[in-house]
């Protein structure tokens, strides 16, 4: 079917598979006020064969509708089984301006492109603000895309893109030199657009600032499996309502067979992805825009060895309705260091860029006395980019304070001042 009525309440069991139309350009559409996912299977594409056509899946709601316990309303949920949301895959999510674009202008230079650069005509994308407002971050339709007439190489060329609005900031673009350093200060550039899309109704979702989302749990390791790559997220995410963000894996352990990669999430209520107690985890590849609250949301300090590589966070908005400190959000919020962080960007927000903001011990229900974050060793963190944040690009607050061993108290001896901690001395974060 291309459509069906709004359905109430879908159980599955066994397996619900939308498959893709021949067709690139065939739209179907699903409305739905809950899926629910209990020891079962739903496949809206796999990284085998993604969803190629285009699906728009609309979950209905608002904060008066009956919730699932532990689960809510208005989403996804899986409790032991496996969701796949896999749309047309996107080689390149986001990349940079090659050069400065002036205010007024209506196309804009990316920096040389792979053979394998698929945006379209009618895509939307979001240019990150380079100033000290990230309010100045812009969005447009791509009406044209050409070539940059100067390159002749048949590969990695120059895109010339022509969008639907006068741009009203300038977007900057160039190289700081200082002595034999240099830096690159560019504007990035996200593609929003993907095949599959999941979204809140758009009636009710904005006004309330209550959207949908996917909840993802079972206590117990890789019980449940989450594959959402290549889809568009809009009108998601739950304000003034605890573990209802757009993609959320929530007290499952070891979640290594599970993948969130090259998403566009944007103007959600309540975050973008929260690691809740997993690890083994990636995230990569994906564009944030227009979010509140902590986005990249690293939740209860006992996570770990989770990767979060090379994702674009564009404007970071602060949050009254959840904790204190999405009143001063950070686009990536880190409470345990032993986790990486390579090649992402956070390019603007309403206070920080990364915020590793360890505790003594890991917080809510997953606190245990035989883990102690804020004296362990930072996994990785190389690469990442911060500018036009209202604060700081990158703050180290509480304490960072690495010990040999983390959760056993240094010893101070009085007589042997030039050592004072040799028992469990300091080590390199």
């Amino acid at each position: 079917m291309d459509s069906v009525p709004q359905l109430s309440f879908i159980v599955v069991e066994g397996a619900l598979i939308f498959a893709p139309d021949a067709d690139p350009t065939h739209h179907r559409t699903f409305d739905a006020g809950y899926i629910f996912i209990n020891n079962g299977y739903m496949e809206v594409g796999t990284e085998e064969f993604p969803y190629t056509s285009r699906i728009t899946i609309t979950m209905h709601g608002d904060v008066t509708t009956p919730a699932i316990p532990t689960y809510g309303n208005k989403n996804i949920a899986v409790r032991r089984g496996q969701l796949h949301l896999v749309g047309k895959p996107v080689p390149v999510t986001w990349t940079m301006l090659d050069s400065t674009v002036a205010a007024g202008s209506n196309q804009i230079t990316l920096q040389a492109q792979p053979s394998v650069f698929n945006w379209a005509v009618g895509d939307q994308i979001v240019i990150a603000s380079t100033d000290y407002d990230h309010n100045h971050s812009e969005t447009a339709f791509i009406t044209a895309i050409a070539d940059h007439p100067s390159d002749s190489a048949a590969t990695n060329k120059r895109k010339i893109l022509t969008l639907d609005i006068d741009l009203v900031y300038q977007h900057y673009a160039g190289v700081y030199t200082q002595g034999t350093d240099s830096i690159e200060m560019r504007a990035e550039v996200g593609l929003l657009t993907r095949t599959v899309k999941y979204q809140g109704d758009p009636e009710t979702s904005p006004v309330n600032r209550y959207g949908a989302h996917i909840m993802i749990h079972y206590p117990e390791d890789e019980s449940c499996i989450g594959r959402i790559l290549y889809t568009e997220f809009f009108n998601v995410g739950q304000a003034f309502k605890l573990g209802r963000y757009p993609i959320h894996f929530h007290v499952i352990g070891t979640v290594a067979k599970s993948l969130v990669k090259g998403n566009a999430i944007h103007q959600t209520y309540n975050r973008a992805v929260t690691i809740h107690a997993v690890s083994y985890f990636t995230i990569q590849d994906n564009v944030v825009y227009n979010a509140m609250g902590h986005n990249i949301f690293v939740e209860d300090a006992i996570e770990t060895k989770n990767v979060i590589m090379n994702n674009l966070v564009v404007s970071t908005r602060r949050s009254w309705s959840l904790l204190n400190t999405d009143q001063t959000p950070a686009s990536f919020w880190i409470t345990h260091p032993d986790n990486i962080f390579i090649g992402n960007h956070a390019a603007g927000s309403d206070r920080y860029g990364y915020w590793y903001d360890t505790k003594e011990h890991p917080i809510n229900g997953s606190f245990t006395p035989t883990i102690c974050p804020e004296n362990s060793k930072i996994g990785e963190f190389r690469d990442n980019v911060a500018h036009s944040n209202a604060r700081y690009g990158l703050r180290l607050f509480h304490k960072l304070i690495p010990r040999q061993d983390p959760c056993r108290p240094w010893t101070y001896d009085a007589t042997n001042p030039s050592d004072p901690y040799a028992s469990n001395p300091s080590i390199p974060a």
